[in-house]
This record gives C-alpha cells, structure tokens and sequence, in this order.
C-alpha cells in the first residue's frame, strides 16, 4: 500500500475511510471509529471531510503523511455504511492531553498521523 499524496488539492472529490482510535492521557484505549467519506476540500486550512451518510463535515488535520492508496474492496465503517473500493484509508491516533476538565468543557487534543500503512482483512 503506497502512500502516493503529494498535494492538499489531489484529494478534493476522492473518499477514504478514516480510521480514528481515541486515547486517554493514561495511553489507554476510549473510543475507536470507522467513517467512509469525500473529501470535500483540501488545503493548509484542514481537509474538510463529508460522511457519505450525513452532511455534517469533519475536519482533519493538514498532513498527507497518513494517506494511503486503498486496496480494492468493499468496506463498512462504524455506522454500518457501505463503501466500494475507496480511494484511500487514512488513521489517526487522537490523544486526550487533559484528564481534569468537567463533562462539556472544552479538552484539548493531540492529532497524531498514522504514518504506516494499515492492515486491511
């Protein structure tokens, strides 16, 4: 699986499935997510992301380093939504960097890009 993004605007139009694994300050496991999506732009601002089963966008962090060529097949995210030979799958390890705010305040987060291929099957 190559990683074969070289510029913010390639991506405009192509879908992925994203995988998002959330982590405590501790380094321990909350929370992991599949979305299928297209990218609905793309630049130093943050790839903007459209869910193929909703319109509510999702933004990603400006780094190409974790953007891999998808292999051919079928996928299914967390909602259960189907997608067909996606052009790339792209990982995030989002780690949660204060553990002492109350439930609704505002947490802080560390993006980190996954910059070896996942393992698919």
């Amino acid at each position: 699986m190559a990683n074969a993004v070289s510029n913010l605007a390639d991506l405009t139009g192509k879908t992925c499935v994203l995988g998002l694994s959330y982590y405590n300050p501790a380094g321990e496991v909350l929370n992991q997510r599949m979305l299928a999506a297209r990218v609905y732009s793309a630049s130093e601002d943050g790839i903007v992301l459209r869910p193929l089963q909703d319109e509510r966008d999702f933004t990603l962090p400006p780094e190409l380093s974790c953007w891999f060529i998808a292999p051919k097949g079928a996928f299914t995210d967390s909602e259960d939504q189907k997608i067909e030979n996606p052009d790339f799958l792209v990982t995030w390890d989002v780690h949660r960097k204060k553990e002492d705010g109350e439930e609704g305040q505002h947490e802080w987060w560390e993006w980190v890009p996954c910059t070896v291929p996942p393992t698919v099957g």
